[in-house]
Formats: C-alpha cells, structure tokens, sequence
C-alpha cells in the first residue's frame, strides 16, 4: 500500500506525457478525412484538470519544489516575459490564455524534475512513447482511414503512415525522440529479469520502423546524425589528450561532408525532395524579418503571429508568401517575432548555460543518461532548424527541456559531490596503502 501513491503520480505523469504528444485525441476528431485538423474542445479540458492536479500535488510538497525552482532563473525569467507579452500583443484574445497554459506546462516539468530521477523520467517517458509506437501500428494496420496518410496536402504522401499522429512528419519527429529514449532505457538495463530486457530493445527497434514508415526525410536525416553524435559525447568522457585528436577527426570529417554537399546542393535537394530554397523557408524567413525589424525588442507577442485572416499580421505574411503559411519553420525565428531580442536572448541564455552544465554533468558521470541533456539539446537545435517545436504550450518538447535543466540543477551538485568525496576516499587508501608498505 504505501507504494500506491508514488504509483499513481507514475500513472498521472505517463498520461501527461502521452497527451502531450499531441497523439490521438486530434487524428480521431479529424477523422482520418484529411483537409485540415479541426477544432479540438477535449485537450485543453484534459490539461486544465492535469495542471490543477500538479499545483495540489506541488502544494503537498511546496518546501521541496520552492527550493528546486529557485535553482535556474532563466527559465522564469522567460516565462515572466512570456506573461509580460500580454501587455503589448497583438493577439489580446489568444496570448493570455496560451502563456497561462505555459506556465502549467513549466510547473508540471519542474515537479516531474522534482519527484523523478533523469533515469526514471527516461524509464516514463519510454512508457508513454511505448503507447504511442503501439497504437501507431495498431492504427496503420486495422484503421489505415486513420492510420496512413491520404488526401493530406494534396495526396502527394498517401500510403505514408501517420499512425495516431496528424502528419507523418510530425510522428516521424517524435519517433525520433522516442528512438533516443529507448536506446538510452536499454543501455540502462534498468529491467532485472534478464528475460524482459529485449522490450526497451524492441522499443528502439519499433521506433526506428515508424520513422522508416513516415517517408520523413528529415526525421531520417536527424536520427542518422544523433546515432553518429552519441559515440562522439559519450567519448568526452576520456582525458583531454584522446579528445584532441577525435576533435580534429570529426573538423575534417564535416568539412569534408559540407563540402560534399555544397558542392552537390542541387542533386541532394532532389534527393530529399526539397528546393534551393529549403522548399520555401528561406521566403518564410525574408517575409518574417521584415516583421521582425519593426518589433525587434519584444516582438508581437506569445502566440501573436501565425492565426488567420483576421489578424493583421498573419494576412500580411499569408498575402507576401501567396500561401497559408501555419508557422515559421524555424523555431527561433518564431519565438524572435514572438517575443522579440529580450525572449530570444533569455532563452538562448537559459540554453547555452545548460548545454555547458551538460557537458560537466557528462564528464562526472559513468551512466548512459549522463550524455542525455547533450543529446536532447542536440535534437531540439537540429529539429527547430527547419521546424518549429522550440516554445509550445502542452507541448512534450518543452516539458523535456525544462525537466531537463531543473534535473541537471538537481543532480549535478549531488554528483559533483559524490565525486569529490570518492577522489578523497580514494586518495585516503593510497596513502594507507604507501604507510602500510613502507
């Protein structure tokens, strides 16, 4: 019985963190029909009874979560500028609720960061991402009006899977993450009975056959780069001298690879089936700088930019492009014309001085999970490059990132000091050992 509790809040942040996926809810109202993703009334209902729940479950623990909030300002910092955009937005009817619903998506993270390790938040995410690679195949076999892609854009991807996402892209980039989550659960071995231990393996494998089933190019590309990062963070754990010449390798080996490919542009945009122009972005990106220039100290306000017809700023885009653009396609772009220099360049803080926390929390390390807050910064750049994940509300993306910089403020000074306590054990048992033997 006295297990239940810490079982139930383990069920509570699984089905959080499956809701946030943006799974299942959307594709079934959409009804596998196709031209656009209606209106969903049923998330936001679910996230405003998951975010009350957090806020008791944190008042139940208010001493412990006050003492792990103060330990990075950045983050509420962003988040005060978020809720400050509300003064000056162009969006008065959107960006009040939207930064509200980011702050719950914060405080949720900072309690999952809380009450869980990285290698059991790993473990829960595993769970969660295991539902959404289950119901993905379930869907693309036994429903395939739900499960593949059909009159989407025009049915120039039909028979591409989707399963219980609401584009191939968008489950090709979670499976993605999913892949990492697996890999780094497996090399964990956290299963005891030797006879379980293939589930994370098959997760792994899974994960790797939806990306491969999406047709997502890029979500092949990102996967491919993050195998061959792995090998490369985990090796920063050796003495300097090996790193040298492994840095050197790895400067010649992408200047090559650029070369290669700059020299090749055209063939390999038609390999991907892209353009010169990034299928369009670099237009997408023109259009927004000329916004941009105008608000440039605090943009136009969280959630202000991409809507309809209706607002001013979103017509101008959609009439320069000559198309319905949704978002940016880049998500620093996007939260540059949202919140403008002073969003941008907190958040840039906040990440920067987290990737450098990540890199000593690797080197202190012996663990698997020591090298993922490199390697799920690493995916976030690379994906919000071309798309735009950076910033979202009920978004498991952002509760990620955040759980993951509270996590590293948690465990890094814990580990730090194990550390030095060891090398002082160890420097105690040298000596003994010297006295004893002479």
């Amino acid at each position: 019985m006295p297990k239940l509790p810490k079982l139930a809040e383990k069920i509570f942040v699984v089905f959080t963190l499956f809701l946030s996926t943006s799974a299942l809810i959307p594709v079934l109202i959409e009804g596998g029909g196709g031209g656009g993703i209606s209106s969903d009334p049923y998330s936001p209902k679910f996230f405003t009874g998951i975010y009350t729940i957090t806020f008791l479950l944190i008042a139940k623990h208010q001493k412990n979560f006050v003492r792990v909030a103060q330990k990075n300002i950045w983050i509420w910092l962003f988040l005060g500028i978020v809720i400050a955009s509300t003064l000056w937005t162009f969006a008065p009817d959107i960006t009040p609720r939207r930064s509200g619903l980011l702050l719950g998506t914060s405080v949720f993270a900072v309690y999952m960061a809380m009450r869980f390790t990285l290698r059991e938040q790993l473990q829960l995410l595993a769970v969660a991402l295991g539902l959404v690679i289950a119901l993905s195949f379930m869907f693309a076999i036994g429903l395939p009006k739900y499960g593949l892609m059909t009159v989407q854009e025009g049915g120039i991807h039909a028979g591409a899977w989707r399963g219980i996402m609401t584009h191939k892209n968008i489950l090709g980039r979670l499976m993605v993450l999913s892949s990492m989550v697996f890999l780094f659960v497996a090399m964990s071995n956290p299963i005891r009975n030797f006879r379980y231990r293939w589930i994370p393996w098959a997760g792994y494998i899974l994960s790797i056959a939806l990306i491969v089933l999406s047709t997502s190019k890029s979500s092949l590309v990102v996967f491919l780069s993050l195998t061959a990062i792995l090998p490369l963070y985990r090796s920063w754990r050796r003495n300097y001298n090996q790193l040298i010449p492994l840095t050197i390798a790895l400067i010649l080996t992408v200047g090559s690879i650029s070369t290669l490919l700059i020299d090749n542009l055209p063939v390999v945009a038609d390999a991907l089936g892209k353009d010169l122009t990034l299928t369009g972005r670099t237009d997408i990106w023109s259009a927004m700088f000329d916004l941009i220039w105008e608000r440039p100290w605090l943009g136009y306000g969280f959630n202000a930019v991409w809507r309809d017809w209706d607002s001013e700023i979103t017509a101008y885009l959609w009439r320069t492009l000559a198309w319905e653009c949704p978002y940016g396609h880049n998500g620093f772009m996007d939260l540059f014309a949202e919140l403008g220099i002073a969003g941008l360049s907190v958040f840039l803080l906040s990440f920067i001085t987290t990737y450098f926390r990540g890199v000593m929390w690797l080197r202190i390390t012996k663990c698997i999970e020591g090298a993922w807050p490199l390697m799920y910064l690493t995916f976030l750049v690379m994906y919000n490059i071309s798309e735009s994940t950076l910033v979202e509300t009920n978004s498991i993306f952002w509760i990620i990132y955040v759980s993951t910089v509270f996590s590293l403020a948690i465990e890094y000074p814990v580990a730090k000091t194990y550390q030095y306590n060891t090398a002082i054990e160890q420097e105690w048992m040298n000596i003994k050992t010297f006295t004893e033997h002479n």
